[in-house]
């Protein structure tokens, strides 16, 4: 079967990443792709291995686009303007790509090469930005966990609706870096609690 003029695996994962965004990471179907291409759903098996396929390259893309932009936010910067840099770009990329980044939410399996380099990447980025806190490697993951934890729940909240309260959300966005910024300065003079 021919390909239709202008659809390549490339328009499809495109597609697929709108869709996500725009609706949710559970509304993505093949038949809702299909439809956003005006094309039938098995014509998409001509660039595509399936669902599971286009949820596999926009957890990639959305990896390999979240490292860009906290790269590039953090560069040339050190310690906290660093680490002001990166909360700001992964609360930006949460609100931009909502639907991509959810497919963010589960570790990368390790039978996926590929993938596991880049959640990899985004771990490197983040460990880069915080050397300047000369946190053990351990202590330095455990410090990326509580940041994405607490920026993750901050812009999905954003992202929902959830904050009604009259007052300004980027104070109150800037409230909680600042809060990760002392316990990251303090980190380096007690000791971790044992397990």
């Amino acid at each position: 079967m021919a390909k239709r003029v202008g659809i390549n695996r490339d328009a499809v994962i495109r597609a697929a990443a709108k869709i996500a965004d725009d609706d949710g990471w559970d509304a993505l179907t093949l038949a809702h792709v299909a439809k956003k291409l005006h094309v039938r759903p098995p014509s998409l098996y001509n660039h595509v291995g399936g669902l599971e396929s286009i949820r596999r390259e926009l957890k990639l893309l959305a990896l390999r686009d979240l490292n860009t932009a906290l790269s590039r936010a953090t560069i040339g910067k050190s310690r906290d303007d660093a680490v002001r840099g990166l909360a700001n770009a992964y609360r930006a990329f949460v609100k931009r790509h909502p639907g991509t980044y959810a497919g963010t939410m589960v570790a990368a399996p390790k039978n996926d090469p590929a993938l596991e380099a880049a959640a990899g990447q985004v771990v490197e980025t983040c460990l880069s930005v915080l050397s300047g806190y000369e946190l053990e490697r351990r202590d330095g993951l455990h410090a990326i966990r509580a940041m994405r934890s607490a920026v993750h729940g901050f812009a999905a909240l954003e992202n929902a609706g959830g904050f009604g309260l009259p007052l300004d959300v980027d104070k109150s966005f800037d409230w909680l870096v600042a809060a990760l910024l002392k316990g990251l300065s303090a980190s380096r003079t007690r000791e971790p609690p044992e397990p």
